[in-house]
């Protein structure tokens, strides 16, 4: 119920399409309404012209239009002509009450269905706007298949809880207007009525209760199908490097034959529903019938009111119904709405920006006093960290795997909140700046370069949306990109492919250099940017590198000790501590040192390294 008024609210936003909407179906019922009644006085004046017929005497009598006790027109008809055009001016009034309501149909289905795209459109973008303000660390504990899933899976699923909801609120409306009509015309056997239909919704609701809850695991069970198939497409090459093929096989069948197991529960439940409904509604119309052929023969009712009734009771039966069969079908799509719900409500990064000019960052001094972080309380990533790099200077982070490089560096623009102590930019607590005031001087250059699907000129245009194309081209230029781009078939229109995958790891990287240096940051995170590069591209990537650092502040991320030793100090980590700091050959005359031994393992010996400089 609270995800069920939730949803509702969202109706408010267009209350007016809405109420419209709702106007026309009224109009609809109405026209309904007023077509049973004239059907039903057809038929007796039909029975009565057929009782001078049986009699063989000249039709001779006064028609009154009376519905309610209000008597709208009278006809007074004499001879079979005067009879064949009465019944001829009931079936025309018949087909423009029909005519009626054809428009409004066309009316509602306009107003009702744009409400509900309008709607499917806001949740989308709600939901791509909290995404993209989520923090790092939801995105750690989070598969990326579940996160579409919210997106894709659940906002379809959300389009049917729309759906349900237009249609019950229509439902509605017919259900009241046929409801007072057949007060007005006996309301006994609207009472009686009452008390079956009643019935039949604490039956749908039964159903509905269990449909709802076999819904939750088939939701569930997309989403996990969604993130497997995200996951070992992405690692594909792995899958068939290990030729796994089978084994992955046999795990998504399991996936599959789960979400099966539930949505059969759900078509067994809704199978059952329909065959129960039919059965239920075929007794009701027994005991109707029987019921009104009491009343009739009591003489508290007459044939035209009884065919008005019967009329009725067959246009309220399908709104009444379909109301149940809603609630069933809500029932399931709800659970979608419930996780959409969960996800909007999820804290996001505080991205106010600070307008003062003690907001900017001039220097790019960062400081570290005592900080200490953990993933997870038990396992500490850093311990007590305490350095400081001025403006300009750059420093390398080297050590094992896991040690705490990674982490540190993202702590700086805020990826990560510290558990303790404090991280400065220019004399100031990061966590007193506002969130895109540090990020809008801090550039990222990764190791897993990450360029989006588009041209060459969007990714590097990415680094400063308002740049010019001679900004862009100039970026290019310093990263050393501009000569391969030049020569492409389409220069800087070149599309680049999901992931940049149309590209060269080393041409992927000096556009993301490109992009970093559009940026002009003050403070520079290069994480293993040439690792994973060729000689001669890695040569290209340095240079481009090295103009990218001047004069900025530079924290370089390095298991390849050759691309470390012009760096001015180099932090030496191991299990989320600082243990060595210094130049590099500081660092090398510590015989025992944690960087002489790693250094050893790479170089074989000292000459080789030494050569590499030079």
């Amino acid at each position: 119920m609270k995800t069920f008024l939730r949803l509702s609210r969202y109706f408010l936003r267009y209350k007016w399409r809405i109420i419209a909407g709702l106007c026309s179906v009224a109009i609809m019922s109405l026209a309904d309404t007023v077509s049973a009644f004239l059907v039903a006085r057809l038929f007796a004046v039909l029975q009565q012209i057929q009782d001078f017929v049986q009699r063989g005497v000249t039709v001779a009598m006064d028609v009154p239009v009376t519905i309610y006790g209000i008597t709208f027109a009278t006809f007074s008809i004499r001879g079979y002509d005067e009879s064949f055009r009465l019944i001829a001016l009931f079936a025309a009034a018949i087909l423009s009450i029909v005519l009626i309501k054809v428009i409004f149909v066309y009316v509602r289905e306009n107003l009702m269905s744009s409400v509900q795209q309008k709607l499917l459109m806001r949740f989308r973008l709600d939901l791509f706007d909290n995404i993209v303000f989520f923090p790092v660390r939801y995105f750690d504990s989070q598969k990326t298949g579940r996160i579409m899933s919210r997106i894709t899976n659940d906002v379809n699923a959300l389009e049917q809880s729309l759906f349900q909801m237009v249609e019950m609120a229509q439902n509605a409306v017919y259900a009241v207007i046929f409801a007072t009509a057949l007060i007005l015309t006996n309301w006994q056997l609207t009472i009686f009525t009452v008390v079956i239909f009643t019935i039949s919704g604490i039956i749908s609701r039964k159903f509905g209760d269990r449909i709802r809850s076999f819904s939750r695991e088939i939701t569930n069970t997309l989403a996990d199908i969604s993130s497997f198939l995200q996951e070992k497409i992405n690692g594909i090459r792995i899958v068939k490097s290990f030729t796994r093929e089978q084994y992955e096989r046999k795990e998504f069948k399991q996936k599959v034959e789960h979400n099966y197991h539930y949505n059969m529960k759900i078509v067994r439940t809704v199978a059952l529903l329909s065959p129960v409904n039919e059965l239920f509604n075929t007794i009701v119309v027994a005991m109707l019938v029987v019921f009104t052929a009491y009343l009739f023969i009591q003489g508290s009712m007459t044939i035209e009111i009884m065919i008005s009734f019967l009329i009725l009771i067959t246009f309220l039966a399908k709104p009444v119904k379909a109301i149940g069969e809603n609630v069933a079908r809500l029932q399931k799509s709800l659970v979608s709405a419930g996780f959409i719900f969960d996800m909007l409500d999820l804290e996001k990064e505080p991205l106010e920006e600070i307008r003062s000019e003690d907001g900017v960052i001039r220097d790019g001094r960062v400081e570290f006093k005592a900080v200490s972080f953990s993933y997870r309380p038990e396992v500490p990533a850093l311990q007590s960290i305490s350095f400081t790099v001025n403006a300009g200077e750059k420093v390398a982070l080297v050590g094992p795997s896991g040690s705490g490089k990674t982490t540190l560096v993202n702590l700086i623009p805020r990826f990560y909140e510290v558990d303790e102590g404090t991280v400065l930019v220019d004399g100031r607590d990061i966590r007193t700046l506002g969130l895109q005031t540090l990020r809008s001087h801090i550039a990222i250059v990764p190791q897993e370069v990450m360029l989006f699907a588009g041209s060459i000129y969007d990714n590097i245009r990415y680094g400063r949306l308002e740049a010019s194309r001679g900004e862009i081209e100039e970026a290019a230029r310093i990263a050393n990109a501009h000569e391969f781009i030049e020569k492409l078939e389409k220069a800087y229109e070149t599309e680049v492919g999901e992931r940049g995958v149309q590209l060269s790891g080393g041409q992927r990287q000096r556009i993301a250099i490109a992009r970093a240096v559009l940026r002009d940051p003050r403070i520079l995170l290069l994480d293993e940017a040439t690792s994973a590069l060729d000689a001669e591209s890695e040569m290209a990537v340095q240079e481009a590198l090295d103009r990218l650092m001047q004069g900025r502040t530079s924290f370089i991320i390095a298991h390849r000790l050759s691309t470390v030793y012009r760096c001015d100090r180099i932090f030496v980590l191991e299990k989320g501590k600082i243990l060595e700091e210094g130049t590099h050959d500081e660092l090398l005359r510590k015989d025992s040192g944690l960087y002489r031994r790693l250094y050893s393992l790479q170089f074989s010996e000292e000459g080789e390294f030494e050569s590499g400089r030079k």
